[in-house]
């Protein structure tokens, strides 16, 4: 069956569903968002290392900042798995630098990401107002939601 992944930044590409099924549909080891946003940031187009720093740091408002060693363990990490593929392009003023790309089960990977982060998304929304109602602001919380939070005086109370 062939896939189509459209909605996203760069051309749409096809993928397998063979290549969804590679990717992870439960949220086991997704405890960082460094895979989703350097897998979004090789979307828009090839990309070297140094640049991908750059652009998570802008694509989350600075939110989330990558450490080169760390954005370089997870290339090679999504390399190995077959997510990303790199090669060797002449550097603009210097030695050559390695560009990673992704592949058709990369963008699968992309996909599920969206799909498990829209469901965490829900589930954040769900529970936090869960707590605006434990804590009497549930009224309130769309009028509070730029202002510094100040715990009620007891548990229950009003804010």
């Amino acid at each position: 069956m062939d896939i189509e992944v459209i909605g996203t930044v760069g051309p749409p590409t096809r993928g397998t569903a063979e290549d969804v099924d590679r990717a992870p549909a439960n949220s086991g080891g997704r405890t960082s968002l460094a895979e989703p946003t350097i897998l979004c940031a090789l979307a828009s187009r090839p990309i070297h290392g140094y640049e991908l720093k750059q652009a998570v740091q802008e694509m989350t408002g600075g939110f989330l900042s990558l450490d080169p060693p760390g954005i370089y363990r997870m290339l090679r990490h999504l390399e190995g798995t077959g997510m990303v593929q790199s090669s060797w392009t002449p550097g603009d003023s210097g030695p050559q630098r390695r560009e990673y790309t992704l592949t058709n089960a990369g963008w699968a990977l992309l996909v599920d990401w969206r799909q498990f982060l829209t469901r965490q998304r829900q589930a954040c929304l769900l529970t936090t107002n869960a707590i605006d109602v434990a804590l009497g602001i549930a009224d309130q919380s769309a009028e509070r939601a730029d202002l510094p939070f100040h715990a009620p005086a007891e548990p229950g109370g009003g804010a």
